[in-house]
C-alpha cells in the first residue's frame, strides 16, 4: 500500500463527480485520476489546486495531514551540512548534461552523507522515544 499523502478520493466520494469526468476536465487520463486516488502518483500543486476549484474544497483538506513530533532533525542536519563542508566533502561535482557539456551537479557521496545522517537521526529519535 502506497504511503497516503492526499485525500482525493475521500474528498471527490462526497460529491457525484465521476472519476472520467473529473479526468476529461483535467485533461488527464482516468488512470491517472486512479493513482493519484490510490495514491500510487500526487498530481502536481498546480492540478490539486485546480481539483480543489472543481471540488469546491479548501485545498489542506485534500492533502493528507502527517503529525510529527520535533527532534531537532533540521537543525541537526544543519550542523552535519556544515561538518560535511567543513571535512573538505565537496557538495558538487563535474557532470556532464543530456548534451555532453560539462555541469556542476550534486555530488551523489554527499548527498548520501545527509541521507544516511537523517536514518541515523530518526533512528536514534524513535529509540529515545521508546
Amino acid at each position: 500500500m502506497s504511503k497516503k499523502i492526499n485525500n482525493i478520493r475521500e474528498e471527490l466520494d462526497q460529491t457525484s463527480l465521476q472519476v472520467t469526468a473529473l479526468a476529461l476536465y483535467l485533461d488527464v487520463n482516468e488512470s491517472t485520476v486512479s493513482k493519484w486516488n490510490s495514491n500510487i502518483e500526487q498530481p502536481s500543486l498546480k492540478r490539486l489546486d485546480e481539483i480543489g476549484g472543481v471540488l469546491e474544497t479548501n485545498n489542506t483538506k485534500l492533502v493528507a495531514s502527517v503529525d510529527r513530533k520535533p527532534t531537532g532533525l533540521a537543525d541537526a542536519l544543519q550542523n552535519e551540512y556544515k561538518r560535511l563542508l567543513k571535512s573538505g566533502l565537496p557538495k558538487k561535482v563535474k557532470g556532464f548534461d543530456k548534451n555532453g557539456n560539462e555541469i556542476e551537479i550534486n555530488n551523489s557521496k554527499f548527498v548520501e552523507a545527509m541521507r544516511d545522517f537523517v536514518t541515523k537521526y530518526k533512528e536514534a529519535a524513535n529509540k529515545d522515544a521508546s
